[in-house]
């Protein structure tokens, strides 16, 4: 890597994050003479009348996915269909979305509430339209993005409701169906992931317990939660550990939202510490709570706390630059400081999961499979005292293609020329053979600080995790130098990651920002699109296939004669393999694993260049390209 101070040109906006997960919705309202005000939401056809956005050259389109700078605007249109023999008068408006407090479910607030986002800034042509029978009828409508608008996602839905008196139903009641189409805004602007855990509680006895917990989407972007709930017992005896069910599959930004677990059969006689943890878009957070069916327990977990703090604090008198448990602030004074630092250590010791982490949005692809990082990935992270350019590298690893050799360079390349090393090693897996070697070539450097960053603590109990910081530690020894910090962290969990960046700031040197504010990376664009395809096409392959799979993004153009308001990306790329007998595996049964991998792909890509993306792949052949010194220079290598 050759080291260039310089901050590289016009990088994109950082607003460009993840795909929305999107879906048709249809309100059923439920009213006594007028609209409910909160009603909940399904499909956009109820088979007497569908609202859709307009359809494009391309097809038709099953949502609005929508992007706008503050200050700036979006013309759209929609559709209603009118599937009946008879005509029909429909009132129209835009609604913002919210999660249902019962069950999360995506909802919308009624034509009589408050418009504080997406609902109020859409301006539609007409407020009242008749279809014909069998017709439709389209909706021009603009969205004014406010100047001082929150950058991040504005969730809502364009609606159509019949006009006319309600139809009342066997109860007297009067019932209205409204449909509508939804859309999903994001203002342009940084994003920012956030998650919580809060108010665990437990309750019950030996018979059952019942579990109740919140998640709070503190970000500014709409996450898909997932959430496991453990629970220990003394001296961290596993006593349960499950995937938690009945999450919204989307939590929109600001909502809180309190869910229930069952916990069945819990021990009698032993105290327990039940953990939930979160996570969603990067993000991740959990929560604790004690349990004991008999309360006289308390003492015991008294007495086991105290003796823990002791056992820690022998620990980190033991290791002498032990990292602390708690956050380190920055001092107030201190100068500004600006460096590389590298991550480097085995394949799948979660180098790449760590950078999103501190970098707070996808800049490297992850995979459960080894060797998925090919080339150095910068991610920038900016604060008041410094800013931090981190250099993910391909894992160091015994090799066995000339493509392993390569990557093997690349990282001791990387090493040789940055300010802190840090060496990822998994706290579920003792060390072995592999980090032995990479601590004995960092050994070798000298003058650069390094620091030991026991990965994936989420994955141990506190008793094996305590062994391998002592191993850690005992590793330096026996080679001749000193860590200059040894710090656990969890970046699924969202454990001690800060204190991560709070240990790596000072050992920066004194220099103004490298980078602009608001740059995430420093990846050209046809690279990272080239990624996020492999990253799909990555998904449930077969062990020896990820390695052979290589993407070349051929072309990236604006499709010609497009109004300027609705433009389209062709993007044309090659998927490689070695062997023919590989095409049908990434191609799958009549075409449909290549295509499932465009699908996935595609929303990343429209997310990270904030336009839509007309997605062209095609599975070529390079024989035996990860031995082939030729086709590793066409493929980039």
């Amino acid at each position: 890597m050759t080291r260039d101070r310089r901050p590289p040109g016009p990088a994109r906006a950082a607003g460009a994050a993840r795909a929305v997960p999107v879906a048709l919705a249809v309100a059923v309202l439920v009213v006594l003479g007028s609209l409910a005000r909160t009603p909940p939401a399904a499909a956009a056809d109820n088979g007497r009348w569908s609202v859709l956005p307009a359809a494009t050259t391309v097809g038709q389109r099953p949502y609005f996915y929508l992007s706008a700078p503050p200050g700036g605007e979006v013309r759209d249109t929609v559709t209603v269909a009118n599937r009946t023999d008879r005509p029909r008068t429909f009132l129209l408006y835009a609604a913002d979305a919210h999660n249902t407090a019962r069950d999360g479910g995506f909802a919308l607030r009624g034509p009589d509430e408050p418009r504080l986002g997406a609902a109020a800034w859409t301006r539609l042509s007409r407020e009242r339209i008749t279809v014909p029978a069998g017709g439709t009828a389209d909706v021009p409508f603009t969205v004014a993005v406010p100047e001082r608008a929150e950058p991040g996602d504005h969730p809502g839905a364009v609606v159509a409701v019949e006009d006319g008196p309600a139809t009342p139903t066997g109860r007297g009641i009067g019932v209205r169906q409204a449909v509508a189409a939804r859309l999903y805004l994001r203002v342009a602007g940084p994003t920012a992931p956030a998650l919580a855990v809060e108010d665990v509680r437990v309750a019950g006895n030996a018979t059952g317990a019942v579990v109740t917990y919140t998640l709070h989407n503190l970000g500014n972007v709409t996450l898909r939660p997932r959430a496991t709930l453990t629970a220990s017992g003394f001296l961290g005896r596993n006593l349960l550990r499950r995937e938690l069910t009945g999450l919204p599959p989307e939590l929109l930004p600001g909502t809180r939202l309190t869910l229930t677990a069952r916990w069945d059969d819990p021990p009698d006689l032993e105290w327990s510490r039940l953990t939930v943890r979160a996570e969603g878009g990067g993000a991740g957070a959990r929560g604790v709570a004690d349990h004991a069916a008999h309360p006289g327990l308390a003492t015991a977990l008294a007495l086991a706390s105290a003796l823990a703090a002791v056992a820690w604090s022998a620990l980190g008198a033991a290791s002498g630059r032990m990292a602390r448990m708690s956050d380190r602030s920055p001092e107030p004074t201190a100068p500004h400081r600006a460096g590389f630092a590298c991550f480097v250590g085995r394949p799948n010791a979660g180098k790449s999961t760590l950078t999103n982490a501190l970098v707070g949005t996808k800049v490297a692809i992850t995979s459960n499979r080894p060797q998925t990082t090919r080339h150095t990935v910068r991610g920038i992270v900016h604060r008041p005292d410094a800013q931090l350019v981190l250099v993910d590298t391909p894992g160091l690893h015994k090799p066995r293609t000339l493509l392993g050799e390569r990557l093997n360079d690349v990282v001791r390349a990387t090493w040789s020329e940055v300010d802190v090393i840090g060496f990822c090693l998994p706290a579920d897996q003792k060390l072995g053979p592999g980090d032995k070697f990479i601590a004995k070539e960092l050994a070798g450097i000298k003058k650069t600080p390094k620091i030991a960053i026991i990965t994936k603590t989420d994955l141990v109990e506190s008793k094996a995790l305590a062994e391998q910081l002592l191993a850690v530690h005992q590793l330096g020894a026996e080679l001749g130098f000193e860590w200059a910090e040894i710090v656990p962290v969890s970046a699924v969990g969202d454990s001690q990651v800060q204190l991560l960046a709070d240990l790596i700031a000072p050992l920066l040197p004194e220099s103004p920002p490298l980078y602009p504010e608001g740059d995430l990376t420093d990846e050209p664009e046809m690279v990272m699109v080239a990624e996020l395809i492999r990253e799909a096409a990555l998904e449930g392959v077969r062990d020896e296939l990820p390695h052979s799979i290589a993407v070349v993004v051929e072309e990236m153009i604006p499709r010609e004669n497009r109004p300027a308001d609705r433009p389209l990306l062709d993007i044309h790329a090659n998927v490689y393999i070695e062997r023919p007998s590989q095409k049908g595996i990434i191609i799958g049964p009549k075409g449909s694993r290549l295509k499932e991998v465009g699908m996935k792909s595609r929303k990343h890509i429209e997310a990270l260049l904030g336009t839509p993306v007309f997605l062209d792949l095609h599975v070529k052949v390079a024989k035996d390209w990860q031995r082939d010194p030729k086709q590793l220079r066409k493929l980039g290598f």
